[in-house]
């Protein structure tokens, strides 16, 4: 379900109805005001205006609200450096994949983020642009939330932030415009099977957050709703759960492995068939062949989700990769394909403070034509690219922290 609103928290200094005014003209049309008496001429106007509004902590019916995180480059607060893992990467806080998990488990639901600026985060306008499109694209909605300083900055009339705020609200009417984009189906190389509860949430959850931020595309399949059809176009399907899987399910996985496709499990999956493979390339893993597929079953069981999935994408291989980078700086993807099948769009996110130079993304597919589109400049514009052997290659000119590519099959 795509989201109905495009929502804001009204900052409580604004007593003014008058603020009101700066929504005019946006795609802003739900409000969140507090109950207080103070604020009761605002949630008034608000109304009389006919903008939606709701009470902190009581979304409207058909609303997933999701605790994100203010997305970003994660910073060290004793240094002030970036937050890196062993490969060396900056740690990227995203909530697509939270965004994701609660439309795979609400379905009928919209999905809004709560996530304030960090109070420890140096927040410009780039920032309020990520914040946008960080959940946007992924088929969600931020609660628009401002810092201290803009609501305050905003309230006296500051150029500055009249700046940020209409940057920040055309980023907004720029996904309220693509209304057809949240109902695209997204294209993944792996699957990860659980029911992403209980004693299953942490490890679960904690591997999609991963692999996200180690570029890999996934699909969420809780287990309980999964077909023949959920598994089509995967490598690989990883059943992340401490409990064994249902009979109906391990037939299915198991259908999927002797078609080709590879299975990650821990032991406590069960007895498998198949071969065993005398040197799988990675001692953690007891690797066997089933048809034509392979079954790697982790010997230490769930012990670490950054180990499982780092591991999986080199078991998997990046031969497969979706979306591949180059001068791009902190970087994310998400890639969805028309409910029609003609049409694919790549979303990129750059999530230092501006976009990059010269950045080159490579997208795994057969297109016929690539055009991209940026929360600034909505109009469709023209790129450099090349087609490749079952991808395109394209020529990225400098661009802000958000690009669109929409591509033609």
């Amino acid at each position: 379900m795509t989201a109905p609103w495009t929502p804001m928290r009204w900052p409580d200094a604004w007593k003014d109805p008058r603020m009101l005014d700066l929504l005019k003209g946006t795609a802003i049309d739900h409000l969140v005001i507090g109950m207080g008496a103070e604020l009761s001429a605002v949630r008034s106007r608000a109304a009389q205006g006919g903008l939606h509004v709701s009470a902190p902590g009581a979304p409207p019916v058909g609303v997933e609200i999701v605790k994100g995180e203010w997305p970003g480059v994660k910073m060290e607060r004793a240094g002030g450096g970036a937050g890196a893992g062993p490969t060396g990467n900056p740690w990227v806080d995203s909530n697509g994949w939270a965004i994701r998990l609660a439309a795979a488990l609400h379905p009928e639901s919209a999905v809004w983020v709560d996530a304030a600026p960090a109070g420890n985060a140096f927040i410009t306008a780039g920032s309020y642009l990520i914040a946008v499109a960080d959940s946007a694209a992924y088929g969600g909605r931020w609660i628009v939330s401002l810092d201290n300083s803009l609501a305050t900055s905003l309230a006296a009339g500051k150029s500055d932030a009249l700046a940020t705020w209409k940057r920040l609200a055309a980023a907004a009417g720029f996904f309220a415009a693509h209304k057809a984009w949240p109902a695209y189906a997204p294209m993944a190389v792996v699957g990860v099977v659980s029911g992403f509860t209980g004693e299953n949430e942490f490890f679960s959850q904690e591997l999609l957050n991963l692999l996200a931020r180690a570029g890999q595309h996934c699909r969420i399949l809780p287990k309980g709703g999964i077909t023949d059809a959920s598994l089509v176009s995967l490598r690989a399907a990883i059943y992340a759960d401490a409990d064994p899987p249902a009979p109906a399910l391990r037939k299915r996985i198991l259908a999927f492995v002797e078609a080709g496709g590879m299975l990650i499990a821990p032991p406590t999956w069960g007895e498998v068939p198949g071969t065993p493979i005398r040197d799988g390339g990675n001692p953690r893993y007891s690797m066997r062949a089933l048809g034509k597929g392979k079954v790697a079953v982790a010997v230490a069981g769930r012990d670490d989700p950054y180990l499982w999935a780092n591991e999986s994408i080199v078991m998997v291989s990046h031969r497969y990769d979706l979306v591949r980078f180059w001068n791009s700086g902190a970087a994310g993807s998400f890639c969805t394909v028309a409910p029609d099948g003609r049409q694919a769009v790549a979303h990129l996110l750059f999530y230092a403070y501006r976009g990059p130079d010269s950045a080159t993304v490579r997208i795994a597919g057969v297109y016929r034509a690539v055009r991209a589109y940026t929360a600034d400049n909505p109009a469709a514009t023209k790129v450099e690219w090349a087609p490749q052997t079952g991808a395109v290659e394209i020529h990225l000119p400098p661009v802000p922290q958000y690009v669109a590519l929409e591509l033609d099959i």
